[in-house]
């Protein structure tokens, strides 16, 4: 499934996607920034941010919650 996630904060976050079959996608995502990507289905989404401590799980969440609408991808950013 296509997915986007948008960070609207004003910090860098750290996307890290997990899913079966050895699935698993990370990216570093800046303020503002868009971040396009597929995956499964079934596959658990986790937002982490940069602290003094280290790294900090901020959000998790299915996948789904993040998958793009049917629409063409101008016309709409609904998942965001």
């Amino acid at each position: 499934m296509e997915c986007v996630y948008h960070n609207d904060t004003d910090q860098m976050v750290i996307v890290k996607c997990v899913g079966q079959d050895q699935f698993y996608r990370e990216k570093v995502v800046l303020p503002t920034e868009l971040f396009w990507f597929e995956a499964p289905e079934n596959a658990r989404l986790e937002i982490w941010r940069m602290s003094l401590q280290g790294q900090m799980l901020q959000v998790r969440a299915d996948v789904k919650e993040y998958a793009t609408q049917d629409e063409p991808a101008g016309e709409t950013l609904g998942a965001c």
